[in-house]
């Protein structure tokens, strides 16, 4: 028992520093030779019984020549092996079919060597279509021997039958075995090809819009649209500066990401786009790239699940954590710029102003233009801060956003 492992074990082996292509025909390779030998051992027996001493030695040889070239695939030279195997194969089927004839069928190996070529990895794509065309042309001499020219010494009716019987049934099963052998290579690439192309899409989905990401792929020109009506939330960790002089760099991107995480799943809960995020801030707009009658009450929902979320991480990580947060509703341009690493963005005064009320606000407040706080309406609780000084603005009324009349409040989608 302990034989049989140690040559199943070696059958198995595959030497873990082969190419990818080689490594999946390795094993496949030492047991083909091994039949191979095997086959060739036996025909030579049989040549010899039935009195054909010279396709008996030729075989015989081919033998102990396949047995090198088995040596030479397991000690790192198996292109020369399948070279050498190659060889014997057609000077082996001319000589037989000069010899008995086609009657027995030798000269269908012609067509195992020809669609067995390119599945070596071991020599380069030239010397494979060399050794598929002397495969073919031996397949074609074969024959024009085997109908020009009688046999040197035919065989018994009876042998050329069982020959007849086994090479076609041998090259059958082989051919079966190429084909099942592509077709599972194709499975295997197309498996491969359709996974790497869900994670392409999903990588582009979470770069821009998937509208706008179908737009880029079927003309990726540039990408430019004006849209009169959305409305923008700038979000910034307070302190954050100071945080980070005092954590480790990776202490401080593991708490960027918990909590931009819980972010992004509430963006997606209320189906809107974020569209950034710069260092610790984060941006998000409602009514691109498709337009919503919402756009306001989404967002201010939205700010307010932060300040929520941005409280029981605070909770959860005993960090002293609060957000501030800007919003701003007006037309923007909206499209997607570069050619590498290229990136969907806002532009316009509404992007400035919505910065403008992030950056001129209060920590754990929400702060909100004059513009949004009219599209609210009476579904949300605001308190009047007043007006603020907003660069090449002037002075703008401001609003905290407080809270929402859960009376009044209806579907992000503006479904009732």
């Amino acid at each position: 028992m302990t034989v049989l492992k140690r040559i199943l074990d070696w059958y198995v082996y595959v030497p873990s520093d082969l190419p990818a292509g080689e490594a999946r025909i390795f094993a496949g390779a030492k047991i083909g030779y091994s039949v191979w030998i095997v086959v060739q051992g036996v025909t030579a027996y049989i040549f010899l019984q039935l009195g054909q001493n010279v396709l008996a030695a030729y075989t015989a040889a081919g033998s102990v020549l396949t047995l090198f070239c088995c040596y030479c695939l397991v000690f790192g030279r198996p292109g020369t092996g399948f070279q050498l195997v190659n060889g014997q194969n057609i000077v082996g089927i001319i000589l037989v079919t000069l010899y008995i004839g086609l009657k027995p069928g030798f000269f269908l190996f012609g067509l195992v060597g020809l669609v067995y070529c390119p599945l070596s990895e071991w020599v380069s794509r030239r010397t494979q279509a060399v050794l598929m065309g002397a495969n073919a042309a031996a397949f074609l001499c074969a024959i024009a021997v085997g109908l020009t020219l009688p046999p040197i010494a035919e065989l018994p009716p009876v042998w050329n039958l069982i020959f007849a019987m086994v090479n076609g049934a041998s090259t059958a099963a082989l051919l079966l075995m190429v084909v099942l052998t592509y077709r599972h290579a194709v499975d295997v690439a197309e498996a491969a090809l359709a996974t790497e192309y869900r994670k392409s899409e999903g990588l582009l989905h979470n770069i821009m819009p998937p509208a706008v990401a179908d737009r880029l792929k079927q003309n990726p020109k540039v990408i430019a649209d004006s849209h009169k009506q959305v409305t923008i939330l700038f979000a910034d960790i307070v302190g954050f500066t100071e945080m980070a002089g005092r954590s480790s760099p990776e202490t401080l991107v593991t708490l960027l990401n918990r909590i931009f995480s819980r972010f992004d799943s509430l963006v997606d809960a209320l189906d809107l786009e974020k569209i950034k995020t710069i260092g610790d801030a984060y941006m998000v707009v409602a009514g691109l790239p498709a337009a919503r009658p919402d756009h306001a009450q989404a967002i201010a929902r939205l700010a307010l699940e932060m300040m929520v979320a941005t409280e029981q991480e605070a909770r959860e990580t005993g960090k002293d954590l609060e957000i501030r947060v800007g919003i701003h509703s007006g037309p923007v341009v909206a499209g997607v710029i570069g050619q590498k690493k290229f990136a969907y963005d806002l532009w316009g005064d509404t992007v400035n102003i919505a910065a403008r009320m992030e950056s001129h606000g209060e920590a754990g407040k929400i702060q909100i233009s004059d513009d949004t706080a009219g599209l609210l309406g009476d579904g949300f609780e605001l308190e009047p801060r007043g007006a603020i000084e907003i660069k090449g603005k002037g002075q703008m009324a401001t609003y905290f956003l407080t809270g929402e009349r859960v009376a009044t409040r209806r579907d992000t989608r503006g479904h009732a």
